[in-house]
């Protein structure tokens, strides 16, 4: 008959065992780091002296774009010939108006690679889930295509459909919608998962079939995150709008990719100015939005 004494024994025994097994497998996991970072410093060549010895190159890059503006002209207008004066805003911005409309373009291509891919995301999100998946079948190709889509990086799909369709915005809205199925599939079914199961339960038992058990109740529970989801997506997409251009599938990074080309510095750094101002300004607008569907309070 075992006494206390012999069970406290064998409870520290087996807790002094199951100590010893973390910290084995603790510093075995930090070895793996160290040497997996150690590689990467190596493969980068990723040292103290290169960073020192690269830091200016930045800033010299930046003064061969800086613009040749001029006090005593510098709001200066078109003449009556219709010129701008050299040294002035409006020389500068010549082009604004193009800028601005594939800025337009580029928000467009966002918004609507971002609708496309959303619908896809939430219907394969639900299939993806494993707690909500039909069959182990369909759980298994759901993920496994959301998977095909996110790793395949944007530029190169965009170059892909270039390649099929053209040039123009259609390709890169094609690609960008495609990773964005991928993307946002992975986040809504992990959203998916963490949903309470009670109310599906209650429509299964009254004969609801899965498609019912899904909308009415699993969507109810996650529409607000996969909302907030969907408007940090757009904000992604719409750099990723301006990168792919690059490769001809439209919007502002077209036109970069045009100045870049022609060695027109000083507009490099006008169109830059564009890009970021127009991003800042939608990831305040969407920041709103997100907060609104999600609550303030979830972020105290």
């Amino acid at each position: 008959m075992n006494t206390p004494t012999d069970a406290v024994s064998t409870f520290e025994r087996h807790r002094a065992e199951l100590l010893a097994s973390k910290r084995a497998m603790s510093i075995l996991a930090l070895t793996v780091f160290v040497g997996c970072l150690a590689l990467s410093i190596w493969i980068s060549r990723f040292t103290p002296e290169r960073l020192v010895n690269g830091v200016p190159r930045i800033f010299e890059y930046f003064q061969t774009i800086l613009p040749s503006l001029q006090w005593d002209v510098l709001f200066e207008g078109r003449n009556a010939a219709g010129r701008a004066t050299p040294g002035s805003l409006a020389y500068w911005y010549a082009d604004f108006w193009t800028y601005l409309q594939l800025i337009g373009e580029t928000i467009l291509m966002a918004i609507t690679a971002t609708l496309l891919g959303t619908i896809g995301a939430f219907i394969l999100s639900f299939p993806a889930a494993h707690n909500f998946a039909p069959t182990r079948w369909l759980h298994w190709i759901a993920r496994r295509f959301m998977e095909v889509c996110r790793g395949i990086p944007e530029i190169l799909l965009a170059l892909v459909f270039v390649f099929m369709i053209g040039i123009g915005p259609l390709a890169g809205v094609i690609a960008i919608a495609i990773h964005t199925t991928g993307a946002l599939g992975k986040l809504f079914a992990e959203v998916n998962e963490n949903a309470s199961s009670r109310p599906v339960e209650g429509i299964a038992s009254v004969g609801g079939t899965w498609v019912q058990q899904m909308l009415y109740g699993v969507v109810p529970q996650v529409t607000p995150n996969f909302t907030s989801y969907a408007l940090l997506r757009f904000e992604i997409n719409v750099r990723a709008s301006s990168i792919i251009g690059f490769v001809g599938a439209g919007g502002i990074g077209q036109e970069l990719n045009r100045v870049i080309s022609f060695y027109s510095d000083d507009r490099v750094l006008a169109v830059l100015i564009l890009v970021v101002l127009t991003v800042t300004i939608i990831d305040i607008i969407s920041e709103r939005l997100r907060l609104g569907f999600i609550g303030r309070e979830n972020f105290a």
